[in-house]
């Protein structure tokens, strides 16, 4: 298993929880993301964090063969399938690449937002860069292939320090009053705001986190008492053992 990667361009295993998928090429990670959102491991339009010493930027990915027709595993292995880059000869395009994986994901809607950690001379490509050059042949054919409602953010950092250095999470509690009212409130139920904000907390070891309870949108003094204590017991914090500043 451990030299099997060396001769076998579709190298490519997971664990059992089918939650750390490890390839050989880049191209499987489409698969990989693919096959995790048909299997309800991630929702659609989910977000990535890229750490590679490439962008795997190139937008043509979208014109892969049958990329938004594979519904199937089968039919979502089949489109990922890789070339032999050692050997020099590249197959004919519109296949799926090393370099180009992501935006297939994009025309897919499985991801939407990408944070790409890298050190690569190049800008980053966005979406609005197809539209500076519309004369181009390819930036037109792509532009065409784009599904309805496609949607792609993404930011930068050179470096992996500068994108550990600082985490900030800023949450407003007033997100917990889903109608936006701010005289007839709805609030989350106390145990979906103690989960969600729990959620939050764990989700990354931040740096900095903020919290604003702008009580005025939360429905009033008393909606924003309750979505407070929630939140500070989800984080186990006692409100009078804090310090003034």
């Amino acid at each position: 298993m451990s030299e099997e990667w060396r001769k076998n361009i579709n190298w490519k295993v997971h664990t059992d929880d089918r939650r750390v998928y490890i390839i050989r090429d880049h191209n499987w990670a489409f698969a990989s993301w693919e096959i995790a959102k048909l299997e309800k491991l991630i929702n659609g339009q989910s977000i990535v964090v890229h750490v590679d010493a490439h962008l795997d930027d190139v937008p043509d990915g979208v014109l892969v063969k049958n990329l938004l027709e594979a519904q199937t595993k089968e039919e979502i292995l089949n489109v990922c399938q890789g070339q032999d880059y050692s050997s020099g000869q590249i197959s004919e395009s519109f296949l799926m690449r090393i370099d180009n994986f992501i935006w297939a994901s994009l025309a897919r809607k499985t991801i939407e937002e990408v944070i790409y950690v890298s050190n690569y001379r190049d800008e980053v490509f966005s979406f609005e860069d197809l539209f500076e050059d519309n004369k181009d042949q390819m930036n037109r054919l792509i532009i065409s292939s784009l599904p309805s409602g496609f949607s792609y953010k993404h930011e930068r950092f050179r470096e992996i320090e500068d994108f550990l250095e600082s985490a900030i999470l800023d949450l407003d509690i007033d997100f917990f009053n889903t109608v936006d009212d701010l005289f007839d409130p709805i609030l989350l139920p106390s145990d979906k705001v103690r989960e969600y904000t729990k959620r939050l907390v764990e989700l990354y070891p931040w740096n900095l986190i903020t919290i604003a309870i702008s009580p005025i949108y939360c429905g009033g003094y008393e909606e924003a008492k309750v979505l407070l204590e929630n939140v500070l017991e989800a984080m186990d914090i006692d409100i009078t053992h804090l310090s003034n500043w």
